[in-house]
């Protein structure tokens, strides 16, 4: 799986560093404290008994060592005040240091070295200062320890060996002042490395903090976008997908992790992003112009994204991966079509207005005069029907141009409104569909209401839009079929509303996916007789009753389904 494109840290704090210190301090001395006392008793098997009363005050001193290290540990992170437990500390390891090297014979002691690491631990931890405060004091103890001996007010153990060594006076005092030189000069080297290494590592840390600062921003931007954001390696592979993106794509980031974008995108080819950036365009984001892909999601829905692509390259100039913006344009899509529509229906109303008015007036007149002729005696029966078929042709016309004065006038919001049970509605206009025999023998009616909605909207316009779209099904099957109609509860996703819909369903042809987007232009018709008026005016019937229509073919392949949707319906 590809890596977190932002895997940072917070940088720890000083307190937290210093604390983490002086656990290692502990931990050190406690295995210190255990290889030297394995040392010692590996050495001393050889030579007396282990459980002899030579080597109690050795076995008495690894006790206290290893206790007073554990209850420091335990009490490391309970305690606030570090500074003064680091003394504390150190002041210990000087003590422990001092006991060993009474143990192991003052002067003849071999552990002198240790205090040279107790030195060293406390310039890691409070730096020079600590350091040349430390080397003092371990002078001091030290000195005394060797002048007590000298003097021999001391007389230390000698548990490592059992020869007593005499020594002349300048040993002791060459021995004192070569280790204390070295205990200075350790403290001096040793502060001077630590503050060193502590202002090297505040650098860093500041670098770390402002590492951290712009990495948390960078990633709430990423995160906060309302369009998808997705990274691609260099072998095409996906790498990172944000959180709108993932909503956008209907997928989660670790799904598509580590996958190749073509599979992602089919109609996207990475071959295609493969483009040298200028000279002037190095070390930057390198932008495509913005393009659309069709996107295919899991839930089976087709949506439209825009997107564009940023080629990133590298402070050589050398390409390291592609950087792609995407957001959903369906709605935008929608909005589109319904402003084209729009503009369409009212150069429509434009041209009807223009021509309405120029054949109302004759056919005025023409339909008085066939109504005149028919009213003389004895009219020969072929010029009846012919008047007859000229009066039916005049009011084919009237009715086309009543359409024309719908276009040009816009429908008017009817104040005729009253509560219109949807499913009694529908039953009256198929009677009068099967009473103007529109509905043959060879075709099958089946209506499914789940429900009973009441809709407050003019009963004229919910009839039109009914009637229309009824004939539509029944003439899009000329050799039979089934026409379904169905009443169910539904709910718009943007809004808490109930919600009634009604689906006209026929196993005619179907539309083509081409034809289907035209079908509510005006006069966009595939009927040979057809005006192309009957669905833009369903449509803005529709749109004028707060209601929107839809489309679409049937889950089978045969035939096609419109749904409406009418708002603020009441169910009984």
């Amino acid at each position: 799986m590809a890596r977190q494109p932002f895997p940072v840290h917070e940088p720890l704090s000083e307190e937290e560093v210093f604390r983490g210190k002086l656990r290692k301090l502990l931990l050190c001395r406690l295995a210190l404290g255990v290889f030297l006392l394995l040392l010692t008793i590996t050495v001393e098997s050889r030579k007396v008994d282990l459980l002899s009363a030579h080597l109690r005050p050795l076995y008495l001193f690894s006790c206290i060592l290893f206790v007073f290290t554990i209850i420091g540990a335990l009490g490391l992170d309970r305690t606030r005040r570090l500074n003064r437990f680091a003394w504390y500390q150190i002041l210990f390891d000087i003590g422990a240091v001092t006991v060993l090297i009474y143990f192991s014979g003052g002067v003849d002691s071999p552990f002198s070295f240790l205090y040279l690491l107790v030195i060293i631990g406390s310039a890691l931890l409070l730096f020079r200062r600590g350091s040349l405060l430390t080397a003092s004091a371990c002078s001091v103890v030290y000195g005394s320890l060797l002048d007590m001996q000298y003097f021999e007010w001391l007389h230390p153990l000698n548990i490592a060996s059992r020869s007593v060594l005499v020594h002349e006076n300048e040993s002791y005092f060459l021995n004192i002042l070569v280790n204390i030189a070295g205990f200075y000069l350790v403290g001096f080297l040793a502060g001077y490395l630590a503050q060193e290494l502590h202002k090297s590592s505040e650098q860093v840390r500041e670098h770390e903090r402002e590492f951290h600062q712009l990495s948390t921003l960078q990633r709430s931007i990423v995160q906060s976008m309302t369009s998808g954001l997705l990274t691609i390696d260099s072998e095409g592979r996906i790498a990172f997908l944000n959180s709108a993106g993932q909503d956008i794509l209907g997928v989660r980031r670790e799904e598509v992790a580590g996958r190749r974008l073509e599979t992602l995108f089919p109609g996207l080819d990475i071959a295609g992003f493969r483009e040298p950036a200028p000279p002037a365009a190095r070390s930057r984001c390198v932008p495509h112009r913005r393009l659309e892909v069709p996107y295919n999601g899991p839930s089976g829905d087709e949506i439209h994204l825009g997107y564009s692509v940023s080629v990133l390259h590298s402070q050589d100039g050398e390409p390291f991966g592609w950087v792609m913006i995407f957001t959903d344009l369906t709605q935008l899509k929608e909005i589109e079509e319904h402003m084209q529509r729009t503009e369409r229906l009212a150069f429509a109303g434009r041209i009807a207005s223009e021509i309405a008015h120029e054949i109302k007036n004759p056919l005025a007149a023409m339909s008085g005069a066939v109504q005149m002729l028919q009213g003389e005696p004895g009219p020969d029966p072929f010029q009846a029907r012919l008047m007859g078929i000229v009066e039916r042709e005049i009011g084919r016309i009237n009715e086309l141009v009543t359409d024309f004065l719908w276009l040009s006038r816009g429908f008017p919001k009817s104040e005729h409104h009253e509560e219109v049970p949807v499913c009694a509605m529908i039953q009256d206009i198929l009677s009068l569909l099967r009473a103007k025999n529109q509905v043959a023998e060879s075709h099958t009616i089946k209506t499914a209401f789940e429900a009973s909605p009441s809709l407050n909207i003019d009963p004229h316009h919910l009839r039109q839009i009914l009637w229309n779209l009824l004939i539509n099904g029944l003439e899009a099957m000329p050799e039979g079929g089934e026409l379904s109609i169905s009443v169910r509860p539904s709910r718009n996703a943007g809004s808490t509303d109930p919600e009634a819909r009604i689906d006209i369903s026929d196993t005619g042809c179907g539309i083509p996916e081409a034809v289907r987007k035209r079908i509510f232009d005006p006069f966009f018709t595939t009927k040979a007789t057809g005006t192309g008026l009957g669905l833009s005016i369903v449509y803005q019937l529709v749109e004028r009753s707060a209601g929107r229509i839809e489309a679409n073919p049937n889950p089978s392949g045969q035939g096609t389904t419109f749904s409406i949707f009418f708002q603020s319906a009441k169910y009984f």
